[in-house]
């Protein structure tokens, strides 16, 4: 049989069709059961021809993360843009879909899952990931008018991220923590979240 020929074009749908089945399969399932068989087979690709869009699976899942980052902030986008409710009611509206991932076609992954994939990535390729995901929080609070120079993009991502972590884990990996607690919990992270970003947004504001 006659290999298929892809043009640019084709090439582009495909990576595409990729990106957006393998997101779907890790929000239902999570990232441990995405499968590269189950992958390949629902887009209509041979194996081979995967790994002429990425080096690897935890390639893939990387990239599968840079994806993730555009649909939060389109999210976050719409969710500033309507015209009910204040400032306030918009943002913590968008973190508690964050927080509600898999109903919101959101990826996030557990404390195990990002342990299991960190263990995996080489030094390089993980130091290669990391600026991505610094410009992601810069768009973020380029979004909500916060400035940068109030508040280290990185201190906003380890607050946003532990608050899900602690969601998300519990009990899988976190064993000493209180499960029928958490919504309870959430509730504390996501108001001081709020009412910290809401601060740092009217100081920029002010100046």
């Amino acid at each position: 049989m006659a290999r298929k020929s892809y043009t640019e074009e084709d090439r582009a749908r495909v990576r595409q069709a990729l990106l957006d089945t393998g997101l779907e399969m890790a929000v239902r399932m999570g990232l441990g059961g995405l499968h590269l068989a189950e992958l390949t087979r629902a887009v209509g690709i041979s194996k081979p021809y995967f790994y002429t869009f990425f080096d690897s699976l935890e390639d893939f899942s990387l990239q599968l993360m840079e994806e993730q980052r555009y649909r939060l902030l389109r999210l976050l986008e719409q969710e500033l843009a309507r015209p009910e409710g204040t400032w306030e009611d918009h943002v913590e509206a968008f973190f508690w879909m964050v927080l509600r991932h898999r109903n919101h076609g959101i990826l996030v992954m557990t404390q195990r899952e990002e342990a299991e994939l960190h263990s995996r990535l080489t030094p390089e390729r993980f130091r290669d990931f990391r600026p991505g995901q610094r410009a992601f929080m810069l768009r973020l609070m380029a979004l909500l008018e916060i400035r940068e120079a109030d508040c280290p993009p990185e201190v906003l991502a380890n607050l946003v991220f532990s608050c899900l972590l602690i969601y998300n884990s519990a009990p899988e990996s976190m064993p000493f923590l209180f499960p029928d607690y958490l919504d309870e919990t959430a509730e504390l992270h996501v108001r001081f979240l709020v009412k910290y970003l809401s601060q740092l947004h009217h100081q920029a504001k002010d100046r």
